[in-house]
Parts: structure tokens; sequence; C-alpha cells
């Protein structure tokens, strides 16, 4: 009858070293998967410290002037919420004079700490129309308060916006590839830290 090797012990590799137990290399897979997903969730954290912002001021009027875009809006304080409304219009000038349609037009509203990190944020997308064809753009927004952000709140916004020479297709295809004309796409908002 053959006598057991210590070579063939369920610790020792196949080369002879000794081996870790299953129990431990299970805990350091576990543990490599946390420590993944803890970057990758720290992966999904905005900042606005790039763009301008303005602390709450509540029932103060506020504007704020971005590259394409001036925001121009009101503060309400709420019970356990702080509403922001306003509206988004064209910085006069900003677009080029062949630039008649918005085909796309997304506003962002965001909500940060003194750090510029984002703690809430609303997105709102408008259908296509015409430039200038209301004087400006509305929005309103809620944001409810974390009880732990104790420091100062700040206000900051951003936009995607698709600004064309002619009006889009009604049934969304773009129509032939020569009646397209101009485009000027732009935008401003949160970067992903």
């Amino acid at each position: 009858m053959p006598v057991p090797s210590l070579s063939h012990s369920p610790f020792r590799n196949d080369a002879g070293r000794v081996g870790r137990p299953v129990g431990f290399r299970l805990l350091a897979a576990l543990a490599a998967l946390l420590m993944c997903t803890g970057l990758l969730a720290g992966c999904g954290k905005q900042t606005v410290g790039h763009l301008a912002r303005a602390q709450l001021q509540p029932d103060t009027p506020q504007t704020v002037s971005m590259q394409y875009l001036r925001f121009t809006y009101r503060v309400v304080p709420l019970r356990e919420s702080v509403g922001v409304r306003g509206q988004a219009s064209l910085v006069p000038g900003a677009l080029p004079a062949w630039a008649k349609w918005y085909e796309q037009l997304t506003v962002m509203v965001y909500l940060s700490d003194a750090s510029g990190r984002v703690l809430d944020a609303e997105e709102y997308d408008y259908l296509p129309r015409a430039v200038g064809d209301e004087g400006a753009i509305p929005f309103e927004t809620r944001f409810y308060r974390d009880p732990e952000d104790q420091g100062p709140l700040y206000v900051s916004f951003g936009y995607r916006m698709v600004a064309t020479e002619h009006a889009p297709a009604p049934d969304g295809s773009g129509g032939d590839l020569g009646d397209v004309g101009r485009s000027l796409i732009v935008g401003e908002g949160a970067l992903d830290n």
C-alpha cells in the first residue's frame, strides 16, 4: 500500500510549496471584489468645482452665466428641501447667426457642497424648437436636503445643446445628408471623479 507523501498534502501545491487553505483564498477574493466595488463606486461621484456656481441665498434673485446660457433663478426654502425656480436664456451673440433651431437642449441643475461635490442633480430635456421662440426656457426643481450636510450649499448649472441651421425632420430621420445643414454641439456640466 502506498504511503502518502507530504508533497500531496492539501496545503501543498504541485511544486511542493505550501499553499493557502481554500478559506483564505475565498477571503482574499472577497476582499479584492470589495476593493474593486469601492473603487467603482468612487468613480460614480461627480464634481462641479470647475463650473460657475453660487451659494444658496433664499428668496434672492441670482444669476449664473456660462458660455452659451445664462441662468436666472431664485432659491425657495421649503420644509426639508430647497426649491430652485428659474429660467435659462441664450447669451446674446453666443450662437452663430446661422443657428436657428435647438435640435437638442438639455438643462441640468446641480446642488453641491463647498468643495464642488455634487449632492443632487436634476436634468430637463426640451423638445426641438426655434432659437428665440420664447425669451427664456423655464425650469424648477426640488432638492431634498440631507440632515448631515451642515455646510453651505451651492447651485450650479449645466447644459447640452445641438443648434442647427434647419428644423429637424418631423420623423426624426434628419432628412437627406445634403439637407442637414450646419450644426453646433456644445455643453458644460459636471465631471466624473
